[in-house]
């Protein structure tokens, strides 16, 4: 039995030992067109900065380690068609350019992601990158050497863009943030993403919200480098673009060959993350889920998620059978900017009632610790109910201590739980750690005071 695995970063490296260590008689290849697999997408800004010294640091586990568990990877080969009905592969070797066929039993699909390009004049310009992988990255760094800008602006206000802002202003560079909409963080409500943007300008960022950038400008010959950024009637100087407007699901090869697209735009998986094709499994940043809470498609393209489906989706590929489940997700999700840590759980107030919910909110500010003891500071946090049951949607946050508040109301909402719940949870207290009422507590107090009328 011959399993293959098309794509290397988090999602097929996962399937792959997974399925190795399931079923060790397997004969399990996996294919990456990257020079690196298992490598840690959400630690590249980081990277930029030198926050994270080291390049290796960033590169999980190598080919050479997989090769020692039974696993063959061949990087630097590109899977170009699938021949479903005759079970064969062709791939491009990209270092000699030359192709060949390859025959499996059964396949794994985790071809990812690309970062969105948006068809702005300039985009070809030198110095304008995407941030997706690590050899993007080292790109970046190259060019930073190289030609030592001085000012970088990011186009989007996304998780990556401002993490990037982050980072490139610690090294030093005078840094703008340029998003099309009225508000950075868009999966975030008003109040979050107002705190976000006060934050961006105290710590020294040129903020434009509701600009949509119309063109590069660029000198030198050829396509010559980045000069600087057009938008609503001006151009600022930057020698150095980060593109950071989203992601798109890489579905092209999974769909030439006869699988079905969800309504997402990304690959239709059941809760085994099988495809409608027979034998074919998918998982990661290219396939759709369930949202727990609304139970309608969602994609959610985060790493952690990408793990637990290659998980699944490995076992089931080399059992046969549909041996476990994905259950879908709740889309939370944490970043930081600066000294802010925002995160969120669940649904949006919006997205709640885009999903069709009578929906009932309630935010606090609090403090994360006695307001008496030393270091103390702010945190919000917002939490989302459904009105006619008290059920909890969702919960959104910014500030200090918001990875552990965002953790207790996931865990909440998949558990089920009503606001009314919430407001006698039996939570730690020491002054060093939090307030003597936690401020789940204190928003489901208020919350519960809403619904009650």
């Amino acid at each position: 039995m011959r399993l293959v695995v098309i794509g290397g970063v988090a999602a097929g490296t996962k399937a792959a030992a997974r399925a190795r260590r399931t079923a060790p008689e397997m004969e399990v290849t996996l294919y990456q067109e990257e020079p690196e697999i298992s490598i840690s997408e959400c630690g590249l800004p980081y990277f930029l900065s030198g926050t994270v010294g080291k390049r290796e640091q960033l590169v999980a586990r190598t080919p050479e380690a997989f090769a020692e568990n039974g696993v063959e990877v061949l990087v630097r080969h590109r899977v170009e068609a699938i021949d479903h009905e005759n079970r064969r592969l062709l791939v491009r070797d990209l270092e000699t350019g030359a192709t060949f066929e390859d025959a499996y039993d059964r396949l794994v699909i985790s071809t990812g992601a690309r970062a969105a390009i948006p068809p702005i004049p300039g985009g070809d310009l030198e110095g304008v990158f995407t941030l997706r992988f690590l050899t993007d990255a080292d790109a970046v760094l190259g060019h930073i050497e190289e030609h030592a800008p001085e000012r970088a602006t990011i186009v989007g206000g996304g998780y990556i863009g401002l993490e990037v802002a982050e980072n490139l202003l610690d090294r030093g560079l005078e840094v703008s943030l340029v998003e099309a909409a009225d508000q950075v963080a868009l999966a975030y409500g008003r109040e979050v993403a107002d705190r976000v943007c006060e934050h961006l300008i105290e710590k020294g960022v040129n903020l434009y919200t509701g600009d949509q950038v119309e063109e590069f400008a660029g000198h030198g010959t050829g396509n010559g480098r980045v000069r600087g950024v057009k938008f609503g009637g001006r151009e600022i100087e930057s020698e150095l673009v980060i593109l950071g407007v989203g992601i798109e699901p890489r579905v092209e090869l999974a769909e030439k060959a006869g699988a079905e697209i969800g309504p997402t735009g990304a690959i239709r998986v059941d809760g085994n993350m099988k495809t409608s094709l027979p034998g074919v499994w998918a998982a990661g940043d290219c396939v759709e889920t369930v949202n727990v809470v609304s139970g309608e498609p969602a994609w959610v393209p985060l790493g952690d998620t990408a793990n637990q489906m290659g998980r699944v989706a490995g076992t089931n590929a080399a059992t046969g059978e549909d041996t476990l489940r994905f259950p879908g997700v709740l889309g939370t999700g944490i970043f930081k900017v600066f000294d802010l840590g925002v995160g969120k759980t669940g649904l949006s107030e919006k997205e709640a009632e885009e999903a069709g919910f009578e929906v009932v909110s309630a935010g606090v500010e609090s403090n994360d610790r006695a307001g008496y003891y030393p270091g103390v500071e702010k945190v919000f946090l917002k939490l989302i109910s459904e009105k006619p049951t008290g059920r909890l949607l969702g919960a959104e946050s910014a500030g200090s201590g918001t990875d552990k508040l965002v953790d207790v109301c996931a865990t909440a909402i998949w558990a089920g739980l009503r606001v009314p719940d919430l407001v006698n949870l039996d939570l730690a207290y020491s002054p060093p750690f939090g307030p003597t009422l936690s401020p789940v507590i204190q928003a489901a107090t208020v919350l519960s005071g809403k619904l009650e009328g």
